[in-house]
């Protein structure tokens, strides 16, 4: 039997090799050999791969429970991580795509323009698919289109529409999506599998959300949760809906929803149904809230064991709770406490941060709310506009952090100053307690690994691991060198056997007595002076440390005095915290100022009262008029028009202003304004400031903002040139600036715009460079190039004197595939005259949304 076995098998095997060579291609053996391999081979372990980092996204992907979250998983801060290239290819997508493409290559049977493998179709949606997933969103696109293109019978065809449209959605083409899958809806709802459709409800969702349209996102996404098997999106999809409901202000719907995800409970993402806790509260009326009851299922919570990853969620909801119910104290706490069991979700730090920030801002402890704000920055996107509003409120508090120190600095100083030896040690002695209690707490916190409060500088005492701040080791050292060099000098060239024994003593007594040295060579006083733990805690360090020169006192008190008066117009004119601005002020009065502050320091103390106090405003203006009758203040509190000639030149500060206000530098124009109005208000000039900032609000914030601050300009100034120039500006020009309408003609006068975040990142300004390199290069042609300011955030770069559109498409082409250049922005194209409305009614979204049409 095996004989005749053996004896078949070589003519087998000579039939199996003429069928792989046949030379008819789209053959029956050879379109099943190929079908075969792609389904079982390439395409399978393709498949996998792709499941494979699917599973491993959903692992790492942490949601922004503080907004919307998305329909699906995406990357963290998936924008700019495509914009700068900066995204972490994940190996089993790039395998999958690998896998894809060596199908199509190898294995596809196309003869005379149709396709015999039938498993092509497969092939092109796993190639569309795991591009999508990493982020390579137009060749996603090309793969999905050659399925539609070249499948239109596939069973795939319909989700490649979808999928399409997803894409899209992550290339920002919102209105196109929508209407492509409203299309779908109404020609082919019926051919549509009921996940396919799911999918399809979800992604126009999604589509209408980040149109902020969230009406019109409620019933696509309720027939998704409707339609969908799968628990988790159906999980996902109701709590999105509870967001939704949430932010229309339909509280009852919403609390419903995060119920229902709550009710899913293990089977579901642990992550979801903690935040469905969060939201249920968030959305609950207050008063009607048990918090006992509330406390006690938060701390059932945090016992169970699988909500530890979780617990950084949990003490940040009980954070909010105590802080609804102004038990800020309380709140910090639990803040405190988010922040230390945080693994790394840095969405919650940011909110832990900010939280905390507030509250301290509200205490008016700016200081410590400056140094949280610093925290919230470091884990926010520097591209997003919630960064640039905590920046906005940090660079509020820079000054006032920076004066606050000078003058806690300086008063402690001062006071010690002016008290006798036995008062000055009594006062240190009592600041060393301090340390020492501060030190012994900071070493309980330091062996419990808490967090240090964010931007404080380390403790100094025992507990630091800082070298020179450890007893212990500053010891070892010290007997390490001893041992290797013996006792030298603290001089030049220590290391020269010569200069060493020439040098004589190092340290000499303050009683010019010779100590005894220890057993490492040197004397006691040596010892505690080189010990930076011990001399924290010797009061005579600190008393050798009192400045004595009288140069050195004045300058000290110069500069307190200075540092209170410009903390009373800060909190003033900056915060509008009248109460605390008065205070610092009326402090400032009561020590002896200098005489060159007393005057100004009255006269805005009284426009600070006449707002929160009008009998002391009385009684201040009085004392203007009785103490300082020819002062130039009191003629400006009785006639606001009087002028105050201060020392410098107000006009030579207004000059270099508006220099920066015609270099088209509005952004900048704008924070100096608001650094020097304060300091010149009661001088004529003020007029001409508040002007100047009515014209740069108007060039960076639209014709609303123009109009309000040019009214602003002609009330508070009626009498002035400036005050009739904004009246008459607000009468004549406004009507005919609000009148202009887009053309819509780009057949001349064309300009190529590509923007930018301001202030600008890194590579904003290698764009901005490239650009302009490519604008010099050919500016015989007339291509010119500018860099103007949009609004306060954003930043044209404009390429004008394009001739045609065909002009611009070259360009475009050119300086995205030219290796110095590499730009894959697209330009928006427009006229010059629509370009000069976009600028004067700051409605860009406008034009570019109907410039889609």
């Amino acid at each position: 039997m095996k004989s005749i076995f053996f004896k078949y098998v070589p003519v087998l095997l000579l039939i199996l090799v003429a069928i792989a060579c046949s030379t008819e291609k789209a053959g029956f053996a050879n379109k099943r050999f190929h079908a075969t391999t792609t389904k079982y081979n390439v395409l399978y372990n393709g498949t996998v791969a792709y499941d494979r980092g699917v599973m491993e996204l959903k692992k790492k992907y942490v949601d922004d429970f503080s907004n919307i979250i998305t329909v699906e998983p995406a990357q963290k801060d998936e924008k700019a991580l495509i914009i700068t290239g900066a995204a972490e290819k994940n190996p089993h997508f790039q395998r999958a795509e690998d896998k894809a493409v060596k199908a199509a290559q190898k294995h596809a049977i196309n003869v005379a323009g149709k396709e015999h493998n039938p498993q092509m179709d497969e092939v092109y949606m796993l190639l569309g698919k795991a591009r999508y997933q990493d982020l390579r969103f137009v060749p996603a696109v090309e793969a999905f289109n050659y399925i539609i293109l070249k499948y239109p019978d596939s069973d795939l065809f319909y989700d490649a529409l979808v999928w399409k449209e997803k894409t899209n959605l992550k290339l920002e083409y919102y209105g196109l999506a929508i209407e492509n899958l409203k299309k779908i809806f109404r020609d082919s709802e019926e051919a549509l599998s009921k996940q396919t459709k799911a999918d399809a409800y979800a992604t126009l969702a999604q589509g209408y959300m980040h149109l902020e349209h969230l009406d019109s996102a409620k019933i696509p996404l309720q027939k998704a949760i409707e339609l969908t098997n799968d628990t988790d999106e159906k999980a996902r999809y109701t709590y999105i809906l509870g967001q939704l409901n949430s932010k229309t202000g339909q509280k009852t719907d919403a609390v419903k929803n995060f119920q229902d995800v709550i009710d899913y409970n293990r089977r579901i993402s642990r992550a979801l149904v903690i935040n469905a806790h969060a939201e249920k509260f968030a959305n609950q009326d207050i008063a009607t809230i048990d918090t006992t009851a509330f406390v006690r299922q938060y701390l059932s919570l945090l016992n169970d064991r699988e909500n530890r990853a979780y617990a950084d969620i949990i003490f940040h909801q009980l954070g909010v709770m105590h802080e609804a119910f102004d038990k800020s104290d309380r709140a910090i706490k639990d803040y405190n406490m988010s922040l230390k069991v945080n693994k790394n979700n840095e969405y919650v730090k940011v909110a832990n941060y900010n939280k905390l920030a507030n509250i301290y801002y509200q205490k008016k402890q700016f200081e410590t709310a400056g140094m949280y704000y610093d925290s919230t920055m470091v884990y926010m996107n520097p591209m997003s506009r919630e960064y640039v509003q905590v920046k906005r409120k940090r660079n509020n508090l820079v000054d006032i952090v920076r004066y606050e120190k000078i003058a806690r600095t300086n008063d402690s100083i001062l006071n010690l100053v002016g008290k006798d030896d036995a008062q000055r040690r009594q006062e240190i002695e009592k600041l060393i307690e301090k340390l020492k209690a501060d030190d012994a707490k900071a070493q309980q916190v330091a062996s419990q690994n808490t967090p240090q409060t964010p931007g404080m500088a380390p403790s100094t005492g025992t507990a630091s691991n800082f070298y020179f701040y450890n007893t212990n080791t500053v010891q070892q050292g010290k007997s390490n060198f001893t041992q290797k060099w013996g006792n030298r000098a603290l001089t030049d060239n220590w290391r020269w056997s010569s200069v060493a024994s020439s040098s004589g003593p190092s340290v000499v007594s303050t009683n010019q007595q010779t100590q005894q040295p220890n057993q490492n060579g040197a004397t006691p006083d040596e010892e505690s002076a080189f010990d930076p733990a011990v001399a924290r805690y010797n009061v005579d360090f600190y008393l050798k440390q009192i400045p004595t020169d009288q140069k050195e006192l004045s300058s000290l008190k110069t500069e307190r005095d200075n540092a209170y008066y410009q903390l009373g117009l800060l909190y003033s004119d900056r915060l509008e915290e009248y109460e605390v601005a008065a205070g610092k002020l009326e402090h400032l009065l009561s020590i002896n100022p200098e005489v060159g502050l007393i005057e100004p320091a009255k006269y805005h103390l009284y426009k600070i009262y006449l707002k929160i106090d009008p009998a002391k405003a009385q009684a201040m203006l009085e004392d203007l008029k009785t103490n300082h009758p020819n002062s130039r203040y009191t003629q400006v509190a009785l006639n606001p028009n009087a002028v105050i000639t201060a020392d410098g030149s107000p006009v030579e500060e207004y000059n270099k202003i508006y220099r920066l206000y015609a270099n088209g530098a509005y952004y900048e124009t704008l924070q100096e304004l608001d650094a020097k109005i304060p300091a010149v208000i009661g001088d004529n000039i003020v007029s001409k400031y508040e002007l100047l900032k009515a014209m740069t609000i108007g060039k960076l914030r639209g014709l609303s903002n123009y109009r309000d601050a040019l009214e602003f300009v002609a009330l508070t100034y009626p009498t002035t040139k400036e005050g009739k120039e904004a009246e008459r500006i607000i009468a004549k020009d406004l009507p005919k600036l609000q009148g202009l309408q887009f053309k819509r003609d780009l057949s001349k006068n064309i300009k190529m715009i590509y923007t930018a975040t301001y202030p600008l990142t890194e590579e904003g300004k290698a764009l901005k460079d490239k650009l302009e390199k490519y604008a010099n290069d050919r500016r015989h042609t007339g291509l010119v190039f500018s860099a103007d300011m949009y609004n306060d955030n954003t930043i044209f770069f404009v390429l004008h004197g394009v001739k045609s559109g065909n002009i611009a498409k070259s360009a475009q082409m050119y300086l995205e595939l030219e290796s110095d250049y590499g730009i894959k922005q697209n330009p928006v194209l427009i006229s010059t005259d629509d370009y000069g409305v976009v600028l004067i009614k700051k409605n860009w979204e406008e034009y570019i949304k109907d410039a889609g049409k």
